[in-house]
């Protein structure tokens, strides 16, 4: 029942679209109808401005970060490591398919990197290196997220192997399906890059 609830909690506060809620508070719009349609901080900062975009994306990042590092606090009666995947599976679902709002969310890369922050620390500052060099090579953020989505499971296990710590499996196939997740979340974007027609 405490993974139950834990799960419910996770979806619950990852359908809280700060996207969304920002447009509406801002410019009385909905964001999703506007641009690419996408609840994200890349569609707000095309339609807002850089400082709205930049707000939705760091307070998406917090939304998956804060739950993952809170949930350290509670003692559970299963592995830790399990419920922190759950939880930010929960979240990851959350943002994607909002309860709140008509279960149309964004893309889940941000809260998915808060979370992968919480859990594998070193994530972060090599997947923002990644993510730079990816845009500015790519031209386009969705490349870049892509590119960062999957490229992470192959550096968690060069990281775990260099330093020889254990790799988790079950950590490494959360992080393969992370990727796939985004992917399809990606889907849209994914045709507009092969057409050329891409934001």
């Amino acid at each position: 029942m405490k993974i139950v609830l834990i799960a419910l909690i996770g979806y619950l506060t990852g359908s809280i679209s700060f996207a969304v809620i920002i447009g509406y508070l801002a410019k009385g719009i909905d964001i999703r109808k506007m641009g690419s349609g996408n609840a994200g901080a890349t569609n707000v900062k095309r339609i807002l401005g850089f400082k709205l975009g930049a707000t939705v994306m760091i307070l998406d990042f917090l939304k998956g970060l804060l739950p993952i590092l809170l949930i350290n606090n509670f003692q559970l009666p299963i592995n830790l490591e399990l419920v922190k995947i759950i939880l930010l599976l929960s979240l990851i679902l959350g943002h994607l398919y909002p309860i709140w709002f008509s279960f149309k969310g964004g893309k889940g890369v941000a809260t998915a990197a808060g979370g992968i922050t919480a859990i594998f620390p070193p994530a972060f500052p090599f997947s923002i290196v990644v993510f730079i060099l990816s845009r500015y090579i790519g031209k386009h953020v969705s490349l870049a997220s892509l590119i960062s989505a999957w490229i992470l499971p192959v550096f968690y296990y060069i990281f775990t192997n260099i330093t020889k710590t254990d790799t988790s499996v079950i950590l490494l196939i959360f992080f393969i399906f992370i990727a796939i997740l985004i992917t399809i979340s990606h889907r849209k974007n994914i045709v507009r890059l092969y057409k050329g027609t891409e934001y």
